[in-house]
């Protein structure tokens, strides 16, 4: 019976991580002129599309305390007050105002990002493709991380914070 109960425990885990393999939110910054390498594991991405299938709203909640590095101690650093706060501020959010179609499949989103409580606009790039059963929606964007007083103002770590968005949007 305790044999049954741990393969079906298996089969649940590996389905829900195939599950959360359809999304995910990349970075990357230079520490020390080497590149880091992370990624938010709990988030939640809204989508519109309109009727003809064009993308008309979107929006993220990224919980902060869900950062990965590769690093524990690193991880548990960039929770604190000088980088992210998450005490204080639990989630990074991300609210389109205005979505532009560039191209067939390409947008630019206009959109107010927040972190640690410091709200800027943004332009996104986005690209919308229709797959079978839903909508694949990639973007690479930048920011600059001192425009959210992540981090201060030292010269080890990088400004620029490269972001990569997968996200498969059910119909």
């Amino acid at each position: 019976m305790l044999r049954k109960i741990v393969v079906i425990f298996s089969f649940v885990y590996i389905a829900l991580g195939f599950a959360q393999g359809d999304s995910s939110i990349d970075f990357v910054i230079k520490n020390l002129g080497i590149n880091v390498d992370g990624s938010f594991n709990e988030f939640s991405i809204l989508t519109e599309f309109t009727s003809e299938g064009a993308l008309e709203h979107i929006s993220s909640q990224i919980k902060v305390a869900s950062i990965t590095t590769g690093i524990e101690s690193r991880d548990e650093h960039i929770l604190e007050e000088d980088y992210f706060n998450a005490q204080k501020y639990e989630f990074i959010t991300l609210k389109s105002t205005a979505i532009n179609r560039i191209a067939d499949k390409s947008y630019i989103v206009d959109a107010n990002l927040t972190i640690k409580g410091i709200t800027n606009r943004v332009q996104v790039p986005v690209e919308v493709k229709k797959v079978s059963g839903g909508y694949e929606i990639k973007s690479n964007f930048e920011i600059n991380r001192r425009d959210f007083d992540i981090g201060g103002g030292g010269f080890v770590m990088g400004k620029i914070v490269k972001i990569r968005v997968d996200h498969y949007q059910e119909l």
